[in-house]
């Protein structure tokens, strides 16, 4: 792990939206646990929490955060936005075919969408840490 606070915070806080999002999905679909709305809240809460403490220590440690935007990093997280987008895309139209099939109704399919956007950049921005193609 970096020694770098912006990083090691951008690294954490990515794990633990994926993590959230990925015990939402394996909650709801064992359905156990709260009830949706509940991990929207968890979820977003999150979110809401990783950008504060991102913020903090981006005011805090300009130096860092100067140094955790390199040009490796630059593109590492570019392409984890190009990778959301197209996991959206992916997802957005399967939901629509088991839609049109009355196999998914279509305002669960339009609520699962909001934590796919979220977890889809963080979890390839883990994967290119863990690759060693960011930090």
């Amino acid at each position: 792990m970096s020694a770098n606070p912006v990083s090691r915070a951008r690294l954490l806080g990515s794990a633990a939206i994926v993590i959230a999002t990925a015990t939402a999905f394996i909650a709801a679909w064992l359905s156990i646990g709260p009830s949706g709305l509940i991990w929207a809240y968890i979820i977003g809460g999150t979110a809401i929490g990783y950008a504060i403490v991102s913020i903090i220590l981006h005011l805090r440690y300009p130096d860092a955060a100067t140094a955790a935007w390199d040009e490796q990093n630059t593109q590492a997280h570019r392409n984890s936005l190009i990778f959301g987008y197209w996991a959206v895309l992916a997802v957005f139209l399967i939901f629509l075919t088991l839609s049109l099939t009355d196999r998914m109704d279509p305002a669960m399919a339009f609520y699962w969408l909001g934590p796919v956007l979220g977890v889809a950049p963080s979890a390839h921005y883990l994967t290119s840490v863990m690759r060693g193609r960011a930090e």
